[in-house]
């Protein structure tokens, strides 16, 4: 049910997300903070660019009231709001002065590094009929990966007008879906603000797009969802990390897919998978012809059937688990399929 008070704080999160948004436009244009286009972008006009700043300070400003209103002066949540601010100041930075590789990376392994020393480690990993498995310091090293390889993808692949937003959208609302029935409120209001204010920016974002969301924001968002599964896990109540950890990645899926599997080809044809390059699946439709709206709607449609998979992933048995998990591989490598078939048929 939906009370005055939550009402109002959707309507003011939307509110300031969609003013500011149309004041960074004209403030990022007349500063020329702009994309300009080169041989490996998906646009053909210079763009105001790092608009995922304004989504990002609705959030963590709303994040820190939030926790003040509840009784939270030293909590996770806290520790939580400002790893993904220190990941949007690196995002930021790296839009206005393309930081080195050796310094993002580098604050990207302190950030994975503190969510698993106060937030949650990943002492646990579940396999479908054999359970959980205990994986004492291995799941330091598995969580690490975890955390700093998942945001990396989702930058990659915000390289078409709404892409990025739509992906966020839809986790988001998978993991307010999962929060309800958890009754878990924290995970439910992290994801709820996601929701909204990436909504209203999606207004902007869509082709053709008016501002990009940049690094700030697309760091950002793939920080927030690669460490969503630790915070649930932190929280009372909540399943294993070892379970969380599938979902977070089921609902991730349409854009892990398409970076693992461009970075497995580009490796087998003995490319340099750190080099810059117009390889990814969704790139490659773009070079067909495909329009940036009809590419996003395409992913916004993988990302309803992910999100979809990972809550029925929660509930169903160990059988269960392992068909889906069988359905979206089979489905990703019929899609890849698809788009070599087009190249060949071109």
């Amino acid at each position: 049910m939906i009370t005055f008070p939550l009402a109002l704080f959707i309507i003011s999160v939307a509110a300031f997300t969609f003013l500011f948004t149309k004041w960074f436009i004209r403030y990022a244009d007349s500063l020329q903070i702009t994309d300009v286009p080169n041989s490996r972008s998906s646009h053909t006009k210079p763009t105001p660019t790092g608009g995922g700043v304004i989504f990002v300070l609705v959030c963590i400003i709303s994040l820190i009231i939030y926790a003040y209103q509840i009784g939270y002066s030293n909590s996770p949540l806290l520790i939580f709001s400002a790893i993904l601010l220190i990941m949007a100041i690196i995002g930021w930075f790296d839009d206005k002065h393309n930081l080195s590789r050796k310094l993002r990376y580098g604050a990207q392994s302190a950030a994975a590094i503190a969510v698993i020393v106060f937030i949650s480690n990943m002492n646990t990993f579940h396999l479908p009929y054999l359970g959980l498995m205990d994986l004492g310091l291995i799941g330091f090293v598995f969580a690490f990966v975890w955390i700093t390889g998942a945001p990396n993808i989702y930058n990659f692949m915000d390289g078409v007008d709404g892409i990025a937003s739509m992906q966020a959208i839809g986790a988001s609302a998978g993991w307010m879906y999962l929060a309800s029935i958890w009754q878990m409120p924290e995970l439910l209001v992290i994801n709820l603000l996601i929701f909204i204010s990436v909504t209203v920016f999606l207004w902007f974002n869509w082709a053709p797009a008016s501002v990009f969301m940049g690094d700030v924001g697309s760091l950002f968002l793939g920080f927030l969802f690669a460490i969503m599964p630790f915070y649930a896990a932190y929280l009372p109540g909540s399943l294993e990390i070892g379970l969380l950890i599938w979902i977070a990645a089921i609902m991730l899926w349409p854009f892990l897919f398409d970076g693992a599997y461009t970075i497995f080809r580009r490796a087998m044809k003995g490319e340099d998978i750190l080099q810059p390059h117009r390889s990814h699946l969704y790139q490659r439709l773009y070079e067909l012809g495909w329009p940036h709206y009809k590419i996003s709607l395409l992913y916004g449609v993988f990302t309803i059937i992910s999100v979809s998979c990972a809550i029925l992933y929660v509930t169903v048995p160990e059988g269960g688990r392992l068909t889906i998990l069988l359905f979206l591989l089979i489905g990703s490598y019929v899609y890849a399929g698809y788009v070599k078939k087009l190249e060949y048929n071109l």
